[in-house]
């Protein structure tokens, strides 16, 4: 199928008004999981100068040097175990978004109770299907940078399928590859989208904050196009049938 004969698939473009729109709709809930990341950018332009030069006198003087080797252990093993609370917390959230995206763009203003009981069920399942994506899409561009394009365009909508069909890891990205195939330019326009929001960084200082709003508000247009194209997958199937 070509994009001439699919007119009810939305411009790439046109996909931030509708995904403003749900960010809109449901902006306590968008605010409340992207606080953290809004906070660990805060914190990259929260060191002054006099800062930095107050830690590198700290490190210069011997810094933690003088401490007991047993308190030296304890805080590497509390500062690794705070990391990977992190980690988790982060995969966690992730989960959450993919959630509040998926119930947005199907026109729904979900409670933050749900998206976390959703988030409890999947993020498990999330976080496997994010890494074996990752490492195939690295493999892939080790070996050639095309094999790793097409993982990505392949499994792009797997987070989205794997939630709204409770499907396995394997069966997410088998039904994302296959949802995806006919209409991969319509996938690539959103990737290319959100290319040009992050180049908003360049801008110095405050290039970075537009960027983080503007990907905010333009979220959910993956699963937006996600619901578009499971729509035509299912008139297809019909008109086969």
């Amino acid at each position: 199928m070509t994009k001439t004969k699919n007119p009810h698939l939305t411009g790439a473009f046109d996909l931030f008004s509708k995904s403003t729109e749900v960010v809109k709709r449901n902006l306590t809930l968008f605010a409340i999981l992207y606080a953290i990341p809004f906070l660990t950018l805060i914190g990259r332009f929260g060191l002054h100068p006099s800062s930095r030069r107050t830690s590198d006198r700290f490190s210069a003087s011997g810094g933690i040097a003088g401490l007991p080797t047993s308190a030296i252990v304890g805080l590497v093993s509390f500062g690794f175990l705070i990391s990977v609370a992190l980690i988790v917390l982060s995969f966690f959230i992730r989960a959450m978004t993919y959630s509040l995206e998926l119930e947005g763009a199907q026109n729904k203003t979900p409670s933050f109770k749900y998206v976390f009981d959703k988030a409890s069920r999947y993020w498990v399942r999330l976080i496997g299907l994010m890494i074996i994506v990752g490492v195939m899409a690295l493999v892939g561009f080790i070996l050639l940078i095309v094999p790793g394009l097409i993982v990505i365009r392949r499994y792009f909508l797997a987070p989205y399928l794997l939630i709204d069909k409770d499907l396995t890891i394997t069966e997410a990205m088998q039904q994302s590859a296959e949802l995806t195939k006919p209409y991969a330019s319509t996938i690539w326009t959103i990737i290319g989208v959100s290319i040009l929001i992050s180049l908003t960084n360049v801008i110095p200082f405050i290039g970075v904050f537009i960027a983080f709003v503007l990907g905010i508000l333009y979220s959910v247009a993956p699963a937006l196009r996600y619901e578009e194209l499971k729509k035509l997958h299912h008139q297809a199937k019909e008109k086969t049938a």
